[in-house]
């Protein structure tokens, strides 16, 4: 099944609003562009929470997901009037819900994992010499983590980093003889492989640098970004 780009989803998006002010300046329709945004943006909501359950296929991909697939249903249906919404109830309940998805998500990371590193409102940062580098999920919420490979010991010769980033941001520096695998999806974000990446309002990266046949140490990454950024520079 073919990845959901968030290029796609903002060129759908222009193409409609440019059909409406067509239709609307030649009087062939009176469609008023404030009711369709109030349609459009939960729809598209819907549409990354999709777009993170298919090319994700694990379970923060799917808690996310869903959850966006949740928040689109709700606030299109409460824009077109087919329910209606206590919205101060609404984010007095969301905003704890978040906080319980997000440690969900943290502690079934760490049931495979338990060489976890999580930065909430402050940040880690392994730059000292000879640190060792091993497979391990890094995550920053509203924080920072900078991750600098060039003074790391390998544990072994492939390394699987899962990066995960809300509001916030990680840095990863790598040395030139390293050769690197990115893959992950940015909702309201961005991630940057090298000068090249993905973002936007739904983006999805497989990027790669370097020779993974010829190159001693190679890491692969697993991003998931939201409303913040990963970048992976020399």
């Amino acid at each position: 099944m073919q990845k959901i780009s968030g290029r796609y989803l903002a060129g759908i998006l222009i193409i409609m609003v440019g059909v409406i002010a067509l239709l609307n300046n030649f009087g062939l329709a009176d469609i008023s562009f404030s009711y369709v945004i109030s349609l459009l943006w939960p729809l598209l909501l819907s549409i990354a929470g999709i777009s993170f359950i298919v090319n994700r296929r694990d379970l923060p991909g799917i808690i996310t997901g869903s959850l966006l697939i949740a928040l689109g249903v709700i606030f299109l249906g409460h824009n077109a009037g087919f329910f209606d919404i206590d919205m101060q109830n609404f984010w007095q309940g969301f905003w704890p819900v978040i906080i319980i998805l997000i440690g969900v998500s943290l502690l079934s990371k760490n049931k495979h994992n338990s060489s976890g590193h999580l930065a909430i409102m402050g940040a880690v940062e392994k730059s000292n010499a000879g640190w060792e580098l091993k497979s391990a999920e890094y995550s920053a919420i509203m924080g920072g983590i900078e991750l600098d490979i060039r003074k790391a010991a390998f544990s072994e010769k492939e390394i699987n980093l899962g990066l995960s980033v809300i509001m916030g941001g990680i840095t990863v520096i790598v040395p030139e003889d390293v050769a690197v695998t990115c893959k992950g999806t940015a909702v309201l974000g961005g991630i940057d492989l090298m000068g090249r990446g993905s973002g936007g309002i739904v983006g999805n990266a497989s990027m790669q640098s370097g020779d993974l046949q010829s190159a001693d140490k190679i890491i692969h990454l697993n991003c998931l970004c939201i409303l913040g950024g990963i970048e992976v520079k020399r």
